[in-house]
C-alpha cells in the first residue's frame, strides 16, 4: 500500500542540507580564523578595575616599545606575600605590551630545587633571597625587593590608633620601568651629590636626607655617587649632572671656579638653596648670577597658601610654560621658606646670554621677607609683595627645549631644598617634580611624563553574627534549593 504523504526529507533535499550545513561551519571557521588572525596583530586590551594596577602609564609604554632584546623577568616570590598578586598582574600588563618580556613565577617555599637554581644563577645570598624580582637582558640584572614596593602608612601607629602600618600605594610601575631601562642601556648617566659643606646627604635615610631622592634617580635610570672638589681633581668626565642640595658653608675659591669651568663645557646643574644660607652665603649666589640668576638674600612667605600656623610653609600651584612643569599643571609643591630666585634680565641679556626662564610662582599674597635676624625673619613695610618667583630653569647652547647637544648648558635653581628631603619629597607633586627636573637636566624631554604609584584600596566587609548564620543557610542552602527547583519546573513542563 502506497503512502498518501511524500517523504518529508527527499535524497536531494538531505544532500541540500547537508551542502548547506557545511559551507556554515566552513563560513563561520574561517570567520573565527580572520579574528584570530586580525587580533594577534592588533590587539587591544581594557582595563574595567576601578583601581587597576596593571593599567601601564604612557612613559612605560614607551619605554617598552623601545626593547628589542629579550628580557627575562623572574619573580621570586612566596606567593602568599600580600604584593604578589599586584606584582604579577602588572608584570603580565608588560609581558602583553612587548612579547621580548618573558616572566616567570618562582614560589622559593613550594619549589626550593628552581628557588635553588635561581639563587646561583643571580648569586642571591640568604639575606636577600626572599621576595624580590630579577630583571635579566643578555647578563645585566637588576632586583627590585618586596620592601621597595609599597610606601606605609605609619599614621595611625603615631596617633596610638593601631599598632600596624598599612601599604598605602604600589609603587610597582615605576620601579619595573627603571629596571627595564636599567638592563637594557648600555650606559647609565651618572649624578654627583657636591659634599662637604653640610649638603644634604643621599645616602641618609633621616627627615633630612636625600635618600629618597637617590631613589628617584634609581627610578629615571641614573646612576650617583658623591663628590669632593677641594684638592687637585675636576669634576670627573663621566659626570652628567652636577647636584648641589642645600648646604651652609662658604664654598671655597677652587671649588667654585671648578663648578663654573663645568658649567662652560656644557655641564648640568641642579642647585637648592634653602633658609640657612641666607646668613651665610655659599658663594654659589654670585657664580649663578653670571648666568642670569638672582637668588635672593631673603625668605619668602605665602600666608593664605600656608599649611601650618606658623605660615613657614606654603603650598605653590602657580608655574609657567616650561617642559619641567608642564607635566604637573593642576598639581601644587609643597615648600619651605625659600629663597626668591629671579630672572636677572640684566644679565640674560644679548644674543649670546643664558635664557632663564621662572617657572614657578607664590600666589599674588606672596612676600619677600628682608630682615632677616638669627632669630627669625620679620616683616617691614619694604617688603615686596607680588607673585614671588620661586625656582628658574636656564639652558645656555643648543637649540632651546629640544635635545641639548655637546656644549649645551642646563641649570635648575631652587629657592628651598628641603622640599626635596625624606620628609617632604611625597607631598604634593614634589616626587614628581624631581623625576622631571633630573630628565630635563639630561635632555631627555622624551621621558617628562610621570609613573605615579597607585593607592592601594582596602575592601571590608564586616558582618553580624546573624548576618553570617543568613549567609550560611544561603551558601548550604538557597544555592542548591534554587537549582533543585529549576530541575523540577523543567522535569515537570516536559511531562506534559
Amino acid at each position: 500500500m502506497t503512502s498518501e504523504f511524500p517523504r518529508s526529507f527527499s535524497r536531494g533535499r538531505k544532500w541540500s542540507l547537508s551542502v548547506n550545513t557545511a559551507l556554515a561551519l566552513m563560513a563561520a571557521l574561517a570567520l573565527v580564523l580572520m579574528v584570530n588572525y586580525l587580533g594577534a596583530r592588533h590587539s587591544k586590551r581594557w582595563s574595567v578595575a576601578a583601581n587597576a594596577e596593571a593599567e601601564l602609564s604612557p612613559f612605560s609604554k614607551r619605554v617598552l616599545a623601545g626593547v628589542t632584546n629579550t628580557i627575562k623577568v623572574t619573580l621570586y616570590f612566596n606567593k602568599e606575600e600580600p604584593l604578589y598578586q599586584m606584582s604579577w598582574n602588572l608584570l603580565k600588563a608588560y609581558r602583553f605590551a612587548n612579547d621580548r618580556i618573558q616572566v616567570e613565577a618562582v614560589d622559593y617555599v613550594r619549589e626550593p630545587g628552581a628557588a635553588e637554581l635561581a639563587k646561583v644563577r643571580y648569586k642571591l645570598s640568604d639575606q636577600n633571597a626572599r621576595d624580590v624580582i630579577i630583571f635579566d637582558c643578555q647578563g645585566r640584572a637588576d632586583f627590585v625587593y618586596q620592601g621597595e614596593l609599597s610606601d606605609l602608612d605609619v599614621q595611625q601607629i603615631m596617633q596610638g590608633k593601631s599598632n600596624e602600618a598599612k601599604r598605602s600605594h604600589f609603587k610597582g610601575e615605576a620601579l619595573f620601568t627603571a629596571a627595564i631601562m636599567n638592563v637594557i642601556s648600555a650606559r647609565q648617566p651618572r649624578a654627583y651629590f657636591l659634599e662637604g659643606h653640610y649638603e644634604h646627604n643621599p645616602e641618609s635615610d633621616d627627615g633630612a636626607g636625600y635618600s629618597r631622592f637617590a631613589g628617584v634617580l634609581r627610578e629615571n635610570n641614573i646612576a650617583f655617587d658623591k663628590l669632593r672638589l677641594e684638592g687637585p681633581g675636576e669634576v670627573p668626565a663621566d659626570c652628567n649632572l652636577l647636584i648641589i642640595a642645600g648646604g651652609a658653608q662658604k664654598l671655597p675659591p677652587e671649588v667654585l671656579e671648578k663648578i663654573e669651568k663645568y658649567l662652560k663645557q656644557g655641564g648640568r646643574l641642579f642647585a637648592l638653596f634653602n633658609y640657612q644660607s641666607v646668613l651665610r652665603p655659599t658663594g654659589l649666589e654670585k657664580l649663578l648670577s653670571t648666568w642670569g640668576v638672582a637668588v635672593g638674600r631673603n625668605l619668602v612667605t605665602d600666608e593664605k597658601h600656608a599649611m601650618s600656623s606658623r605660615g613657614n610653609d606654603m603650598v605653590v600651584s602657580a608655574f609657567g610654560t616650561h617642559p619641567i612643569v608642564k607635566p604637573i599643571y593642576g598639581s601644587s609643591l609643597y615648600m619651605l621658606l625659600p629663597r626668591s630666585v629671579i630672572q636677572d634680565r640684566v644679565a640674560s641679556k644679548g644674543v649670546d646670554a643664558p635664557k632663564v626662564e621662572q617657572i614657578a610662582f607664590t600666589s599674588a599674597g606672596g612676600r619677600v621677607l628682608t630682615d632677616i635676624r638669627p632669630e627669625a625673619a620679620q616683616q617691614s613695610a619694604t617688603d615686596v609683595i607680588g607673585n614671588v618667583p620661586l625656582i628658574v630653569a636656564v639652558e645656555k647652547g643648543g637649540i632651546r627645549n629640544l635635545t641639548a647637544g655637546l656644549g649645551a648648558t642646563r641649570i635648575v635653581v631652587a629657592g628651598d631644598s628641603t622640599f626635596l628631603a625624606n620628609d617632604n619629597i611625597d607631598r604634593e607633586a614634589n616626587h614628581e617634580f624631581a623625576s622631571h627636573v633630573v630628565n630635563w637636566l639630561l635632555a631627555r624631554n622624551d621621558l617628562l611624563v610621570p609613573v605615579p604609584p597607585k593607592p592601594i584600596v582596602e575592601h571590608k566587609l564586616t558582618l553580624t553574627a546573624t548576618q553570617i548564620e543568613s549567609a550560611r543557610w544561603i551558601l548550604i542552602g538557597g544555592f542548591p534549593g534554587t537549582a533543585l527547583l529549576l530541575g523540577g519546573l523543567v522535569w515537570l513542563r516536559r511531562r506534559r
